[in-house]
């Protein structure tokens, strides 16, 4: 047998195989001989048909399957066996086999490997690292909060302000000849004016920006204009709008409460006894969440300039199985199957870009895990369950443990967790993090990231929501 191994692009390789038809001989012929045994045809007793016979029969399947193991115990010898290959990654895949019975075998294998990544000094590389003092404005936000979700809501004939709540109902137009169109029609809407879900929503800030100084029972128009669609859902075909007129049917104003220690008390059920232990509290809360996001910005900017400083090959068939991993996600959210209206291949090139770059971060990742020898010892495994027992307080850090090392793949999957958390902290030591403030941290982001495009018909969907059956507004 010949075996010869050359490159086959930046991170793959092929194996070619060839061997003479003599050397398969004793393996096709053992498995011409086991098929012969226990074929059971007529005319024949079992064990007795001629060899001839199986050999026309089932030569070619049995030459096929002789051929296949052949391969395979090439590929073992010189590739999984050999210490001066690289490690493989992916399915290998048989692109070519040339084999029948009684003739010479010629195969190629093709598989990715492990590229050859040389970790940088990184001292001198520096990342923001975002430090967020909770402020007295942060306070006051929250308490305005809690007090808003609570408060009274009086009747008023004043014209609609900009925290006014209001009931309306709306009916989408004809742009051209401005009658209703029929079934277009959401009755007894209601909204805050001042609710988060406004900003940001094309069809709700307009709805807001006209309802504002109208009064009870005033009728007002608006129109949500949004590029047009060429074929594929790309800009490039003609603008068009769609019109609406809502019915202001009612506006009520808040009265909020004042801000006491009882108030607090009933509130929040009990969570906060005065004030005092409110603004203390919540200033711990919102220290922790800013911890947790300026942790989170941290790790996104380890992973983007580590990827920019190690460029690296990504054997194909590894992006391939990213991609499957995210449809297997889509099926996850919705019931173990995927849409009726799902294209695979469309959604796989929109994300090819994606996978390649978590499978060139997973190569980092194991590069780092490997130079700094990396393990998620027993110690953090403990550290990990005693973390998550103190955010659910009505489970204790041993009865999580036990549940996750009842499932093999969780368990797993926590042990990666916190590998990863160690990647980071083990990266977080060896770049220069210069800590800033908000408003600078929010500069320097904006300064370094090109300004983002509007997602292709982000402003049509908005709109074209206005022409479903489900109800636009959410209290």
């Amino acid at each position: 047998m010949k075996t010869t191994l050359h490159d086959a692009g930046a991170a793959e390789r092929e194996l070619e195989i060839e061997a003479p038809a003599e050397e398969l001989e004793d393996d096709l012929d053992e498995a011409l001989q086991a098929q012969r045994k226990q074929a059971d045809m007529k005319g024949f007793r079992k064990g007795k048909v001629p060899l001839s016979l199986i050999k026309k029969m089932y030569g070619k399947q049995l030459g096929l399957q002789v051929a296949q193991r052949v391969v395979q115990e090439a590929f073992e010898q010189e590739v999984e066996d050999n210490e001066d290959v690289p490690d493989v990654l992916g399915r290998p895949e048989i692109t070519e086999l040339d084999y029948e019975p009684e003739s010479d075998l010629r195969a190629v294998v093709r598989f990715g490997v492990r590229p050859e990544i040389e970790l940088k000094e990184l001292s001198d590389e520096e990342l923001p690292k975002l430090v967020y003092d909770v402020t007295e404005e942060d306070l006051e936000r929250e308490a305005l909060s809690l007090r808003k979700s609570e408060a009274t809501l009086i009747p008023t004939d004043d014209p609609v302000g900009e925290t006014d709540y209001v009931v309306f109902d709306l009916q989408e137009i004809d742009a051209d000849t401005g009658t209703p169109i029929v079934g277009k029609k959401d009755e007894e809407q209601e909204l805050f004016l001042d609710s988060p879900q406004v900003e940001g929503n094309p069809l709700l800030e307009k709805l807001r920006d006209a309802l504002i100084g109208a009064r009870a029972g005033e009728s007002v128009q608006f129109s949500v204009s949004h590029p047009g669609q060429a074929h594929g859902g790309h800009e490039g075909g003609e603008a068009h709008a769609h019109r609406f007129e809502a019915q202001l049917k009612d506006v009520k104003k808040r009265e909020l409460p004042e801000l006491t220690d009882e108030f607090v008390r009933e509130a929040s059920d009990g969570e906060f006894d005065s004030v005092e232990n409110f603004r203390t509290q919540i200033r711990e809360r919102l220290g922790e969440a800013a911890q947790q996001r300026a942790d989170e910005a941290l790790q996104r900017e380890i992973v983007q300039r580590m990827r920019e400083l190690h460029p690296a090959p990504v054997p194909p068939d590894v992006v391939e199985k990213f991609l499957d991993s995210f449809i297997e996600d889509v099926k996850r959210r919705n019931d173990d199957e995927l849409p009726d209206d799902f294209d695979e291949n469309v959604f796989r090139e929109k994300n090819r870009s994606e996978a390649r770059e978590q499978a060139h971060w997973m190569l980092l990742r194991d590069k780092v895990v490997d130079t700094y020898d990396l393990k998620a010892t027993d110690e953090d495994l403990e550290a990990f369950f005693e973390k998550q027992a103190a955010r659910t307080p009505e489970l204790e850090a041993d009865q999580l443990k036990r549940f996750y090392e009842s499932q093999d793949e969780a368990m797993n999957q926590v042990r990666q967790q916190v590998l990863s958390e160690k990647v980071f902290d083990t990266l977080e030591e060896q770049f220069q993090i210069n800590e800033k403030d908000r408003e600078t941290f929010e500069q320097e982001m904006k300064a370094r990231q090109p300004a983002a495009a509007p997602a292709e018909g982000a402003a049509s969907a908005e709109a074209d929501d206005a022409s479903d059956d489900e109800p636009l507004i959410v209290t």
